[in-house]
C-alpha cells in the first residue's frame, strides 16, 4: 500500500504542476527526487484570494507539502522555514499576519502536508490595484530538501466592494421633463433606501415625489409602488436593468450620474422613463 501511496501521489504532483503552469525541468526534479527520501514544496505556485473589503480579518490557508522523494514510504516531522519575499507590495502588520506568528511550520511525522494560516487585513486590501504576497522556502530539516519546482508561492489579494448605502436620506430631485412643468420642477422628501442584500436596493418612489405626492397623483392615478425600482451598487456606481413605471421601461440617463459619492455617502441617481420621456435627476443625502 506504501508504495502504491507513494505512485499516487507522485502522479497527482506531476499533474499539479501541470496546473500550475511551473516551467517544468525533467532533469532538476529527477535531482530533488533522487538526492533524497524527502522532497517539500507549496502545493500551489499562485494563488488569487478574493476578499470581502467589510472591515474583517479573513483566514486564507494554502499548503506545505511533503512532495516525495527517493523511497519514500514514512517520515518524521519535518520543519520548513519561509520568507517573505522583497518583491512583495503586501506589508507584514498592515496587510496581512502569519497566525502562528512564525515563519516556519512542522510536517507532523507521517503526515504529508501542513497548512499555512495566513491573516489577511480586508479594511486595507486594494481593489483597482491589488497586491501581492511572495514566499519563498528557505530550508527543511530532517534530510529533507525543498523541491525548485515548489519552492516559491505568488498571492494575489484581490478584494471584492462591500454595498452599505441602505438606511433613510434627505432626496432632492430637480425634473428634466415632465406634463406639468414649469410647476413642481424641483421637490424634497424623505425617502429610505432599503437594502436587499449582496448590492441589491429598492426604494418605493424612484421619481422623488413626482409620482407619490406630485401632480401625477391626481391626474394619472399614480401611487407608493408606481414607481418602485430595484438597483444594485458596486464600487460606487449604480446600475438597473428591467425596472418600469406604468407605462413603460425606465433607463439611466443618458450622459447621467449613477453613483456614490465614497467620502460623503451621497447617492445621484440619474432617470429615464423611456414611454414619456419623464426624467430627472435625483441627490439622496444621508440623515
Amino acid at each position: 500500500m506504501k508504495k502504491f501511496k507513494f505512485i499516487l501521489f507522485t502522479i497527482l504532483s506531476v499533474g499539479l504542476i501541470v496546473s500550475c503552469n511551473v516551467d517544468d525541468d525533467p532533469q532538476q526534479l529527477e535531482a530533488d527526487f533522487a538526492t533524497t527520501p524527502y522532497v517539500v514544496g507549496f502545493n500551489n505556485s499562485e494563488a488569487s484570494p478574493a476578499f470581502l473589503t467589510d472591515g474583517a480579518v479573513n483566514t486564507y490557508s494554502e499548503n506545505i507539502v511533503l512532495i516525495g522523494g527517493d523511497n519514500f514510504s514514512s517520515n518524521p516531522s519535518i520543519t520548513v522555514s519561509f520568507e517573505v519575499d522583497e518583491t512583495s507590495t503586501a506589508v507584514a502588520g498592515t496587510d496581512f499576519d502569519f497566525v502562528n506568528g512564525s515563519q516556519s511550520l512542522t510536517i507532523a511525522e507521517n503526515r504529508e502536508f501542513a497548512p499555512l494560516d495566513i491573516n489577511f487585513y480586508s479594511e486595507n486590501i486594494n481593489i483597482d490595484n491589488p497586491k501581492v504576497l511572495i514566499l519563498n522556502i528557505t530550508s527543511a530539516d530532517n534530510n529533507a530538501v525543498v523541491g525548485s519546482q515548489f519552492q516559491t508561492l505568488t498571492i494575489t489579494i484581490n478584494g471584492i466592494c462591500f454595498s452599505n448605502i441602505g438606511g433613510m436620506y434627505n432626496v432632492t430631485t430637480t425634473y428634466g421633463l415632465h406634463d406639468f412643468l414649469p410647476d413642481f420642477s424641483t421637490h424634497n422628501m424623505d425617502v429610505e433606501i432599503e437594502a436587499l442584500g449582496d448590492g441589491q436596493y429598492y426604494v418605493v418612489d424612484f421619481s422623488g415625489g413626482l409620482y407619490t405626492v406630485g401632480p401625477y397623483v391626481d391626474a394619472y392615478g399614480t401611487g407608493p409602488t408606481s414607481f418602485d425600482v430595484e438597483f444594485t451598487e458596486n464600487c460606487g456606481d449604480i446600475a438597473w436593468d428591467g425596472q418600469t413605471d406604468p407605462w413603460g421601461a425606465v433607463i439611466p440617463l443618458d450622459g447621467g450620474i449613477n453613483s456614490v459619492d465614497s467620502d460623503t455617502g451621497i447617492v445621484t441617481i440619474s432617470w429615464y422613463c423611456e414611454a414619456y420621456g419623464e426624467n430627472g435627476v435625483s441627490v439622496y443625502t444621508p440623515l
